[in-house]
């Protein structure tokens, strides 16, 4: 979730051009002239932007060709010099001169296209493989026969010279600047190739925070790097930012009222109240852009969860409104569609099965030919509990089936979902990486960025979602997305739950930065 500093629209069709370029701590100190702030993390499995694709250490390690900058709010370039296209299919892109990683050797575009061919690659099973998928030549390094691929490059990806570089998608692609932004399109130094292990426990990057330590389990450290060349709202306040690790909120929440944490993002509902009692009203930051979504995606694999019918039914026996009067107090909305309020191509009431009917429900069951069963729930962990728990009853209370909950260690979650290997349906929060509507409905488009939790394919759906990738024109792109949106959820292989109003909580020393709908530990500002 990295992005960059002014877009300036030219005689290309789109052209960007540029300049310049979490936490808390134990009650954020400025001890010895050290302004700390900490932040809740989680074990990792990887602290590389490429293979924890939404890290927030990552974020922090990492200065990407594009970039949302925090004073503007506007997308800009950060380590490129301008990104440009005539068609939206072939990209030119010129980078900063003079940048460097934080062991001083040059950032060049080699260091992009290696870590991109490194990441598209799929024998090497890194997070962001995905995110390449748009690129000319991503088949040839993911055999469909799971076999070796015959190359080691993406044929799409031309290094012109030391600063410059050309991408070809497999078709246009408005969003390309917006992609340039996320963890995935880091660059990385030679010595991540060199000795990959070593590198994996202390990565060399070139962003606003240059690694200092990772005591696993414990706390992961992060310096500023005084000699990072962006501009100062692509970076934060702290000179020290220490992530602590936690496997639930809730001790972490302790820590907060104890004074020795300074940041946590994602809070929950139920969690609300008792801050705002707890630690005062200016504890609670609210992020201003409805980014995130709660959802149950059914994996179209588990056969006995394939029925539309069925899927339905399942919906249509939660009570939403309720659930967000009670147990969320208000600090939530029923989503009644595939993609947040937020997005140009959401349509209200675009989910008809999202509307709260028991008996309608089972009807649909008996239609579905019933479910002898036990519907499991997974999820993670440290997520809301209290929120699984209560959709689970309304599930078999109204419906009539026994439901079964899973909780599981993210990372264990993860590669349950990338390996396909879920046994039920999985409750999950998702957010964009970027504002695009794309960045919601490719997780139902065949080989799709998330395609993996659901496994979902429509070669109508496939045919929509292309079209409105290559619509220049943003509301006719819009209409394309909703289209496509129409028909995902005539199978709903993910059922809408919640839009969250999404909190973070602050100690007097953090100040939180809303990016575009994310809150992002490392630009936080350090007010003491």
């Amino acid at each position: 979730m990295k992005r960059p500093r002014k877009l300036a629209a030219a005689a290309t069709v789109v052209l960007l051009t540029a300049t310049g370029c979490a936490s808390a701590a134990d009650e954020g100190s400025s001890e010895g002239g050290v302004a700390e702030l900490s932040f809740m993390a989680t074990e990792p499995k990887s602290i590389v932007p490429q293979k924890d694709i939404g890290s927030q250490i990552g974020m922090a390690l990492c200065a990407n060709l594009m970039e949302v900058n925090v004073e503007t709010q506007e997308l800009e370039p950060l380590a490129a010099e301008s990104v440009t296209s005539e068609d939206a299919q072939t990209w030119d892109i010129t980078l900063r001169d003079g940048w460097t990683f934080h062991d001083g050797t040059a950032v060049t575009a080699d260091s992009f296209a290696s870590a991109w061919n490194a990441t598209a690659t799929g024998s090497n099973a890194w997070q962001g493989n995905g995110t390449f998928v748009a690129f000319e030549g991503y088949d040839e390094l993911n055999p469909s026969d799971g076999s070796a691929p015959a190359t080691e490059t993406l044929s799409g990806v031309e290094v012109v010279d030391d600063t410059h570089l050309t991408v070809t998608l497999n078709a246009p692609n408005a969003d390309f600047p917006k992609l340039l932004s996320t963890n995935p399109t880091c660059p990385l130094p030679a010595s991540a190739f060199e000795d990959p292990a070593a590198y994996d426990e202390a990565p060399v990057s070139n962003g606003p925070y240059k690694f200092a330590s990772w005591d696993h389990n414990q706390q992961i450290v992060l310096e500023k790097w005084e000699d990072f060349q962006g501009d100062p709202g692509f970076s934060g306040g702290a000179d020290r930012l220490v992530g602590k690790i936690y496997t639930s909120i809730d001790p972490a929440y302790t820590d907060m009222t104890a004074g020795n944490l300074d940041m946590i993002r994602n809070v929950p509902a139920p969690m609300v109240e008792k801050a705002s009692s707890q630690l005062g009203e200016e504890a609670l930051f609210e992020v201003q852009t409805a980014s995130k979504q709660q959802t149950l995606q059914i994996p179209d694999y588990i056969e006995e969860l394939k029925s539309p019918d069925l899927r339905k039914a399942i919906s249509m026996s939660i009570d939403r409104e309720a659930i967000a009067t009670s147990l969320l107090k208000g600090h939530s909305t029923p989503s009644d569609s595939l993609v947040p309020p937020s997005l140009a191509s959401y349509r209200e009431g675009a989910c008809d099965a999202c509307t709260f009917d028991p008996e309608e429900a089972k009807k649909l069951l008996e239609s579905a030919g019933g479910f002898d069963g036990t519907l499991v729930i997974e999820s993670n962990s440290a997520s809301e509990q209290q929120l699984v728990q209560a959709v689970a009853t309304q599930i078999q209370d109204n419906l009539g089936i026994k439901v079964k909950l899973s909780p599981k260690l993210g990372t264990e979650l993860s590669e349950r979902r990338n390996n396909q290997e879920l046994e039920g349906a999985l409750f999950g929060l998702w957010g964009w990486a970027y504002m695009s509507p794309d960045q919601y409905l490719s997780q139902y488009e065949t080989g799709g960025d998330g395609n993996v939790a659901t496994g979902y394919s429509n070669e109508k759906v496939d045919a929509l979602m292309e079209q409105a990738r290559g619509e220049q024109d943003e509301q006719a792109s819009a209409d394309l997305y909703a289209e496509a949106e129409a028909l995902v959820i005539q199978d709903l292989p993910a059922i809408p739950l919640f839009i969250p109003t999404d909190y973070g909580l602050r100690s007097e020393c953090a100040e939180l930065n809303d990016v575009q709908g994310d809150l992002q530990y490392y630009r936080a500002g350090y007010a003491c």
